[in-house]
C-alpha cells in the first residue's frame, strides 16, 4: 500500500485509488511519481489484466494538480499523474469517475480507455481559470475527441460539464447511479475478462496506432516543454495560483 495511491487486487483486476481526500484527491509531485510506479508494476505483472482508476470518497475523482504543495516540482518521465506522456500501458484501463474531475483529474480520465461516471460527477478543464494551461494532454485530447466548437468552448471557458453531457459527447461510456460507479467499472472489467488478455493487448495497440498514439504523446511532451516555462514566468500565472489559494477572483493583467 502506498502513501498517496492505494491498490487492491481482485483476481486479474487491479483497482487503483487516488487517496488524498483532504484536498479532493488533487495530486502533488510525490503522488504523481507514486502513481507512475503503480502503473509500471501493473504493466509488468502478467497476472494483472485490467486496471480501474478511481478517487477516494464520494466528492472527488481528482481535483487536478495540488497548487498548494510543490507546484513546480518535477513530474515523472511519464508525465502528469504518471500517465500523460506514456504509451506503454497495453492493458485496458477503466476510469471510474466518482465525483468532480477538474483540470488534471479530467486529464487522467481522458487517458483511460473506458470511462464510467457517477451521475453526480462533473468535468472541467479548469486550468485557464487559475492562469495555467492543461499541459497534461487535456488540450490535445479534447481537441481530437470533440468537434472543434465544443472542444474550444470547454477549453476556453473552463466551465463545468455534467456526467450526462459528457456521455452525450462520448467522453464517458456509461453514467451510473450515485455511489455505484466502481461497481459499473467492475461490470466492464467482467465483460473484458471474457476476452483473451493477449488479444486485447494487441487490439489496444492497433487501436492506438490508428489514433497515432506515439506521435500524440510526443506532441504532449513538446507542448509542455515549450509552453510550461513561458507560463511560469508570467505575472498572471502567479496571480492565478495565489488567488486560487486565497479563495478569491484573480485580477488578470495580461502580463
Amino acid at each position: 500500500m502506498g502513501e498517496f495511491i492505494k491498490t487492491e487486487k481482485t483476481g486479474h483486476v487491479l483497482t487503483i485509488t487516488m487517496e488524498r481526500p483532504h484536498v479532493m484527491n488533487a495530486l502533488h509531485a510525490p503522488a504523481c511519481h507514486e502513481l507512475s510506479g503503480v502503473l509500471d508494476q501493473f504493466q509488468a505483472d502478467p497476472d494483472l489484466w485490467i486496471g480501474i482508476i478511481t478517487g477516494a470518497g464520494e466528492r472527488a475523482f481528482c481535483a487536478g494538480h495540488d497548487l498548494a504543495t510543490g507546484f513546480d516540482h518535477p513530474m515523472p518521465a511519464t508525465g502528469w499523474a504518471g500517465m500523460a506522456e506514456r504509451n506503454d500501458i497495453t492493458k485496458p484501463l477503466i476510469g471510474a469517475v466518482n465525483g468532480l474531475a477538474f483540470g488534471g483529474g479530467f486529464e487522467i480520465a481522458l487517458c483511460c480507455d473506458i470511462v464510467v461516471a457517477d451521475e453526480r460527477a462533473t468535468f472541467s478543464m479548469s486550468e485557464p481559470r487559475v492562469g495555467f494551461v492543461a499541459l497534461g494532454g487535456g488540450v490535445q485530447r479534447l481537441a481530437t475527441k470533440l468537434p472543434k466548437s465544443v472542444a474550444m468552448e470547454l477549453l476556453l471557458t473552463g466551465r463545468r460539464m455534467s456526467a450526462e453531457e459528457a456521455l452525450g459527447f462520448g467522453i464517458v461510456s456509461r453514467v451510473s447511479a450515485a455511489g455505484e460507479v466502481v461497481g459499473a467499472a467492475h461490470y466492464f472489467a467482467d465483460e473484458i475478462l471474457k476476452c483473451s488478455p493477449l488479444a486485447l493487448q494487441f487490439t489496444k495497440e492497433l487501436a492506438y496506432e490508428a489514433m497515432d498514439g506515439k506521435a500524440f504523446t510526443a506532441m504532449i511532451a513538446t507542448g509542455r516543454k515549450r509552453v510550461g516555462p513561458a507560463l511560469r514566468a508570467l505575472e498572471d500565472t502567479h496571480e492565478g495560483i495565489k488567488a486560487f489559494l486565497e479563495k478569491r477572483k484573480p485580477v488578470w493583467r495580461g502580463r
